[in-house]
């Protein structure tokens, strides 16, 4: 496994895209976790000075950093179409490579990036937080928030995995996925709001909870139009996720190893 995942790593650390994008991540999430304190509703200060504490800071910085699944999909995308494109996976297989080792390669390329973004994303936190916390033994106390992130992410780079290998021509292929999210919400509009929070993106979206109440929305009670035996608390979102990723995966695996690649 080692050998072949040095063989990917050869191919995508010439991708400049990989490259511009990390970039991009690396700076911008910091940045606008640092810049939320900032915000304001009127002269109501909507983030609450625990935003960069234990244990609020891991919630917080993963769901800003959560925004940029998509992007960080595009990586995947990106790389997983040159393959096509430039039939780099045939070549493989005629340099002796089985076309399961190919296969195993792309998705072991999908794990790690998935875990190097969330340990950059967990970074972020835990440095915030021992700056502004006042008891940093506290370290620990919310950390299952990053472990949401990392599914959510590898959920995101599954989806883009398996988009790539189904819409082969790259154009469309980046273009479909960036407006996936739009797609699937209009989707869920049209056929009833309450069943739109299993539809596979949202599904991964939700596993991060919404970090903060404005004081002007504090007491408001759920909304009648939709019943509460359809609102998906985070167990059963990892769950639903954990099928999805399955089934991405799953998908993506058999169209590799049935298509002449």
């Amino acid at each position: 496994m080692r050998d072949l995942i040095a063989i990917e790593w050869m191919k995508l650390r010439r991708l400049a895209t990989m490259k511009v994008i990390l970039i991009i991540y690396a700076i911008t999430v910091p940045l606008i976790y640092f810049s939320i304190s900032f915000l304001k509703m009127g002269p109501i200060h909507v983030i609450p000075d625990s935003a960069y504490q234990f244990p609020d800071c891991y919630n917080y910085v993963a769901y800003i950093a959560s925004w940029f699944n998509l992007l960080i999909g595009v990586i995947i995308m990106v790389f997983t179409s040159n393959e096509i494109k430039y039939k780099t996976q045939r070549q493989n297989v005629i340099d002796g490579l089985s076309k399961r080792d190919v296969i195993f390669a792309k998705f072991a390329i999908v794990f790690i990036f998935s875990v190097i973004v969330t340990l950059y994303t967990a970074l972020v936190g835990l440095v915030f937080g021992l700056i502004y916390s006042e008891d940093p033994s506290q370290v620990f106390n919310g950390i299952e928030q990053i472990g949401a992130y990392f599914l959510t992410t590898l959920g995101y780079l599954a989806f883009a995995f398996f988009f790539a290998n189904v819409v082969r021509l790259q154009a469309l292929a980046i273009i479909l996925y960036i407006f996936s999210t739009i797609i699937e919400s209009i989707v869920g509009f049209i056929v009833a709001q309450e069943y739109s929070q299993f539809f596979p993106l949202t599904t991964f979206s939700n596993l991060i909870p919404f970090p903060w109440e404005p004081p002007m929305l504090a007491g408001m009670q759920q909304p009648q139009n939709i019943p509460e035996q359809f609102m998906m608390g985070q167990g059963w979102s990892a769950v639903f996720a954990v099928g999805y990723i399955i089934l991405f995966v799953s998908i993506s695996y058999w169209v590799i190893k049935r298509r002449d690649i």
